[in-house]
């Protein structure tokens, strides 16, 4: 197998749409089945399944006989999917590596450590409203890592919904991660800007969205 047919394999968005049928089902499924999923003729789908089982991506095997006759060829994925974007990959496999440890302070730590390394926010103004400039620094932030964030209520409200996660599709197999190293950048703005304000992070608190929440410290009056 060349490398020429294996990327020639999937630039054919029919043969593309095979393939990933086949990997929505962990049962074998014969080419009556995937012309009927896929919407093309059965002779275009066994064109295309040749050409996936010499790229390595499927395999063929005769079905169970079930009466007299030749059994029919049924066919499965054997190459699992892999992330479209490189940073993708490499985010879903350190995640996946620090899961196996204290993944929710480690993660914490390091969101955390990035803002110190050069990337924390200045001192607010003496006398500012402390609240609200946390969750401003907080809203930059953010906004610039690419969350689409919103503040919720009125000036006196630290809600931020953090509605387009850059990483959603990793922080749903591991939140503890991806989460915790968002909390961290979180509690790190807050830190910089507010003393007297606590950060917390809701994971996943409506489909989609997550929700920062800044309030003052209790017993803590505000500046």
């Amino acid at each position: 197998m060349t490398e020429h047919v294996s990327y020639g394999a999937l630039a054919v968005p029919s043969r593309r749409q095979i393939l990933d049928r086949l990997r929505a089902t962990d049962v074998p499924t014969d080419v009556k089945e995937l012309a009927a999923a896929t919407g093309l003729h059965p002779n275009t789908v066994r064109f295309h399944l040749e050409v996936l089982i010499e790229a390595g991506f499927v395999t063929g095997q005769p079905a169970q006989r079930r009466g007299p006759g030749r059994p029919q060829t049924v066919y499965r994925s054997v190459a699992p999917p892999v992330p479209t974007s490189g940073y993708q990959f490499l985010s879903t496999v350190l995640a996946a590596q620090l899961h196996r440890r204290d993944a929710g302070a480690l993660a914490e730590e390091a969101g955390n450590s990035w803002l110190r390394r050069g990337h924390a926010p200045t001192a607010p103004t003496p006398g500012a409203d402390s609240l609200s400039t946390a969750t401003t620094t907080a809203l930059a932030l953010f906004t610039e890592l690419g969350f689409e964030p919103v503040h919720v209520g009125g000036t006196a409200s630290g809600q931020i919904d953090l509605r387009a996660c850059p990483f959603i599709d990793v922080a749903r197999q591991y939140p503890d991660v991806v989460c915790g190293m968002h909390l961290g950048l979180l509690r790190g703005v807050v830190e910089a800007t507010a003393p007297n304000v606590s950060a917390d992070l809701i994971p996943f608190a409506r489909p989609g969205t997550c929700v920062a929440q800044l309030t003052f410290d209790r017993g803590v009056a505000p500046a």
